[in-house]
C-alpha cells in the first residue's frame, strides 16, 4: 500500500553477504532486498500481542531457491545433497541486533550474524531469518559457494516504516 506521499509503507529489508576466506580475503560479496513472508508477519504480530510462546528471530539458514517463492513459502529450499540441516544454519543472539530509533520514518533493525560453514555449500542462493520453526522472510541472490573454515558474513537491515 502506498500512503499519499507515494511511499510504500510495507516492511522493507536489504541483505549485504560477504564470504570471507580462512586468511581473511574477501572472496565473494551479494547484494540483494528480501521478502517478509506470511509466516514471518505472524512472527511480528504474536510478539505485537504477547502471545505466550512467541518467539524472537534467532537464526539464520540458508538455501538453493533458484527463483523468489511467494509470501505463503514456509521453509527455504534444501540442497540436492544430503546435507544435514543444522550445516545450513547458524543461532543469532541478542548481539547480532541493533536498532535505530532516530530516522525520519521508519525504525531500522540491523542484524548481523556469522554463518561457518562446517561442509562445503555448493550454489548457495538464498537466506532466511527464523524464529524457531517460522521463517519470517526470503532473500535470493546469485549463487555462492561457501566452504568449510570460510566466514560468511550476513548483514540484514530491515526498515519498519510509521507515520501517514
Amino acid at each position: 500500500m502506498k500512503d499519499a506521499t507515494g511511499n510504500n509503507n510495507k516492511i522493507r529489508g536489504r541483505l549485504n553477504l560477504t564470504v570471507r576466506s580462512a586468511d581473511g580475503e574477501v572472496t565473494a560479496t551479494r547484494h540483494a532486498s528480501n521478502m517478509v513472508l506470511r509466516k514471518g508477519a505472524g512472527v511480528i504480530a504474536r510478539l505485537f500481542a504477547g502471545v505466550d510462546g512467541a518467539k524472537p528471530i534467532d537464526q539464520i539458514r540458508v538455501g538453493f531457491a533458484l527463483e523468489a517463492g511467494t509470501a505463503e513459502l514456509t521453509s527455504l529450499t534444501p540442497p540436492k545433497d544430503s546435507i544435514p540441516a543444522a550445516a545450513l544454519g547458524s543461532p543469532l543472539s541478542n548481539g547480532s541486533f541493533k536498532i535505530a530509533t532516530d530516522k525520519p520514518d521508519n525504525i531500522q533493525v540491523s542484524v548481523t550474524a556469522v554463518f561457518k560453514p562446517v561442509v562445503d555449500l555448493e550454489n548457495v542462493t538464498e537466506a532466511g531469518l527464523l524464529a524457531g520453526d517460522d521463517l519470517y522472510n526470503q532473500v535470493v541472490f546469485e549463487p555462492v559457494a561457501m566452504r568449510a573454515g570460510e566466514n560468511v558474513t550476513f548483514f540484514w537491515e530491515i526498515d519498519f516504516p510509521f507515520g501517514r
